[in-house]
C-alpha cells in the first residue's frame, strides 16, 4: 500500500500529511480517559516520552503550535510593563494574531538578523532593554525559532544568546515546530538543543504527521502554570488519547524518515537552479523558497501544469514555497521535475530580445507581394519605380532594426527623400521623435524643398530615384528629378498627405535647411521661421480613385509591409505593440 493515502502529492506544507492505515491502527489502541482531569493514559505516555526526549521535567499536549507558543509567553510574561524580543520573520510575530500583546500584555520588539539568516548575540545585545529607564518596557523574554523558513540556527549562536539571557535574568523560549528536522540534519540531539531553553514548543502535525497537536516542554512550574492557562484559553479537551497515540506513533515512525525528505529537497533544489530559478533561502532541511522570475514562467503557470500530474503547490506571481514531508515520494519528485524541465524548454514561456530581433529582421524582401485585396498592378515592371533585391533587403532590414531601437543606417537614410542642401541632425530628430511619441522608423516621406533646382540645371537621378523613359505617355527630354511636380517622390508625397488626412494630424513641412518633425504645439510665423503648417482635416467623402491609390501605396510600401508583418509577430509573442502606421 502506498505511504500516501491521498490521490495527489501535496507540496504546500508538511501539515498536509494524512493519517495512514498504520496510524489508524495505533489510534485504535488509545485509552478513553479525560485529559482535563489528567486521567488519559495515552496522553500521559506521550507527554512523558517527549519530556524525557528533550531533557525537561514535563510536557503539555495542546491543540496547536499557536497555543503552545502563547502559553509559554504568558507563563514567562507575568509582570507588566514588559516586552518580548523576536525575529521579525518569526511565526509568533507574523502568524499568531498579535497574541503576545493580547494575552500577555507585553510589547513586542522584532529584530531583523544582520546576516539575513538567523539572530546573533550582537543583534540581541544591541536592542536589549534593561530595568534602567522607566520610559521603556524591559525585555523579559527572547523568542527564537529553529528552523526558521527551513534554515537551521547554529547551536553555537544559541549558546551565546543563552549566556546573555542568564546574565540579565531573561527567559529564553524556542518555537521548535520543526526542531525535529534540525536535529536530523545536524545530528544534534533534541536533548542538547532543548537544554538551552526555558520552554520549547514542538509541533506534532508538521513532519511528524499527527492529524492534530503540538506539545509544550519545560520545567514542572512552567507546565503547571501552562495547564491552568490552557483551560483559561479554552484549550481543555477530553478524550484525546486517540490523538496522543497518533502523535506518538508519528514520532517513532516518521521522524527517522526526515533524512530522505531532506535529500529530496536538495534534489529538487538542484533542478530549480538548472532551469534558471533562484533559491531565496538556504535549503538546509525540507523547505524550498523559489523565485521563477528569470526562468521564463510564473508560479501560476507552474501550479496549472503541476495540477495536471497530480501535484499541489502554493504561491503566486514568481514566488513559491515548497515543503516536503514523508508522504512525498521519489516518484512524486520525478513528476515535479518532469514538469519543470518541460516548462523551461517551452518556447512559449520565453521571449528574448534576440528572438524578437530575428522575427523583425527576417521579413520578406519583395515589395510587390501578391495581394488580391489591393487594386492595381502587382508586377515589378508595372510599378512607377523598381528596386533591386539587395536594396529591398537592406531597406527592410534597416527599417526593422530602427524599429527595435538600433541607429538608422545609411541605406535607410538614402531611401528617405531629403533635401541635399539641408542639414539633417539625426540626434535632434531622434530626441524630438521620442518626445512626441513618434516611432523611429517613420521618417517623413514627403519632406521637400520649396526651392527647386532651375529647370536648365540637369538633376541626375539618385541611387533609388529611377525614371522611366516616359511619364503618363509623354516623352521626357531629360531625367526628371523625383522631387519635381509630377515626379515619383512628388506622387509619394501626395499619397502620404492623403494618408495623413485619415489620421487627423498636423505636420510641419520643413523648407530648405530647416527640417522638423510632427508637432502639435508650435505656432510660429512663416516670415520668421520660413516654415508653414499644413492643417489636414478628415474628408467627409473620399474619391474612389484616391482611395484605391492610397491602398495600393500602403500595401506596397516596404516600410509599411515590414511594420505590418513585424507587428503581427510581436502580438503573437505577447508584446504590447500599437498597430497604427
Amino acid at each position: 500500500m502506498s505511504v500516501n493515502p491521498l490521490p495527489y502529492s501535496d507540496f504546500r506544507s508538511d501539515t498536509a500529511t494524512a493519517p495512514t492505515p498504520e496510524m489508524f491502527a495505533a489510534m485504535m489502541k488509545a485509552s478513553l480517559g479525560d485529559d482535563v482531569y489528567n486521567e488519559d493514559d495515552s496522553v500521559k505516555k506521550l507527554e512523558r516520552y517527549v519530556a524525557t526526549l528533550c531533557g525537561h521535567e514535563g510536557a503539555l499536549f495542546c491543540a496547536s503550535g499557536t497555543m503552545t507558543n502563547q502559553l509559554a509567553h504568558r507563563v514567562h510574561l507575568n509582570n507588566p510593563p514588559q516586552s518580548a524580543m523576536v525575529d521579525i520573520r518569526s511565526h509568533v510575530f507574523n502568524y499568531e494574531a498579535g497574541g503576545i500583546s493580547f494575552h500577555s500584555q507585553a510589547a513586542v520588539y522584532p529584530l531583523m538578523p544582520s546576516n539575513g539568516r538567523y539572530l546573533t548575540v550582537e543583534d540581541v545585545a544591541s536592542r536589549l532593554v534593561l530595568d534602567v529607564d522607566v520610559h521603556y518596557a524591559p525585555t523579559r523574554v527572547i523568542s527564537l525559532e529553529n528552523t526558521l523558513n527551513g534554515t537551521i540556527m547554529p547551536i553555537e549562536e544559541i549558546e551565546r544568546i543563552r549566556a546573555l539571557t542568564k546574565e540579565h535574568g531573561i527567559k529564553l523560549h524556542l518555537d521548535g515546530a520543526r526542531l525535529w528536522h534540525a536535529s536530523i540534519a545536524t545530528g544534534i540531539s533534541m536533548k542538547e538543543y532543548c537544554s538551552h531553553f526555558d520552554s520549547i514548543s514542538l509541533c506534532l502535525s508538521k513532519g511528524i504527521g499527527a492529524p492534530i497537536g503540538s506539545i509544550l516542554v519545560g520545567s514542572e512550574y512552567v507546565i503547571k502554570k501552562a495547564r491552568h492557562f490552557r483551560l483559561l484559553f479554552g484549550g481543555g479537551w477530553r478524550q484525546v488519547g486517540i490523538l496522543a497515540e497518533a502523535a506518538l506513533w508519528g514520532i517513532k515512525t516518521n521522524w527517522p524518515t526526515m533524512e530522505d525528505t531532506h535529500r529530496r529537497a536538495k534534489w529538487l533544489e538542484r533542478v530549480f537552479l538548472q532551469v534558471g530559478c533562484h533559491i531565496t533561502n538556504p535549503v538546509d532541511t525540507n523547505m524550498i523558497w523559489v523565485d521563477t522570475s528569470d526562468a521564463g514562467f510564473t508560479v501560476d503557470d507552474l501550479i496549472v501544469e503541476l495540477a495536471k500530474v497530480g501535484i499541489k503547490i502554493s504561491g503566486s506571481g514568481c514566488a513559491a514555497r515548497l515543503v516536503l514531508h514523508y508522504q512525498i515520494t521519489d516518484e512524486a519528485v520525478e513528476r515535479f521535475i518532469g514538469v519543470l524541465r518541460k516548462m523551461a524548454c517551452s518556447s512559449k514561456m520565453k521571449v528574448s530580445a534576440d528572438l524578437t530581433r530575428a522575427a523583425m529582421v527576417d521579413q520578406p524582401t519583395s515589395v510587390c507581394d501578391e495581394d488580391p485585396d489591393t487594386p492595381g498592378k502587382t508586377s515589378t515592371e508595372q510599378l512607377p519605380f523598381a528596386e533591386t533585391p539587395s536594396s529591398r533587403s537592406a531597406s527592410s532590414s534597416s527599417l526593422s532594426a530602427s524599429f527595435l531601437g538600433s541607429p538608422i543606417t545609411d541605406d535607410e537614410l538614402s531611401f528617405m527623400p531629403t533635401n541635399k542642401d539641408s542639414t539633417y541632425d539625426e540626434a535632434e530628430v531622434t530626441r524630438i521623435r521620442s518626445a512626441m511619441g513618434v516611432p523611429n522608423m517613420t521618417r517623413c516621406l514627403f519632406e521637400e524643398s520649396r526651392d527647386q533646382p532651375p529647370e536648365e540645371t540637369p538633376v541626375q537621378p539618385g541611387p533609388r530615384q529611377r525614371c522611366t523613359e516616359s511619364h503618363n505617355g509623354r516623352p521626357l527630354e531629360r531625367p526628371r528629378s523625383a522631387y519635381e511636380p509630377g515626379g515619383i517622390k512628388s506622387k509619394a508625397r501626395e499619397v502620404e498627405l492623403a494618408a495623413l488626412k485619415e489620421a487627423h494630424r498636423e505636420y510641419v513641412v520643413p523648407v530648405n535647411d530647416r527640417q522638423l518633425l510632427r508637432t502639435q504645439s508650435l505656432d510660429l510665423a512663416e516670415h520668421e521661421t520660413r516654415m508653414f503648417t499644413v492643417q489636414l482635416e478628415r474628408p467627409h467623402t473620399a474619391d474612389k480613385k484616391k482611395v484605391g491609390k492610397l491602398q495600393y501605396r500602403l500595401a506596397h510600401n516596404p516600410a509599411s509591409k515590414a511594420f505590418k508583418r513585424a507587428s503581427v509577430r510581436l502580438v503573437r509573442l505577447g508584446t504590447l505593440l500599437s498597430r497604427e502606421s
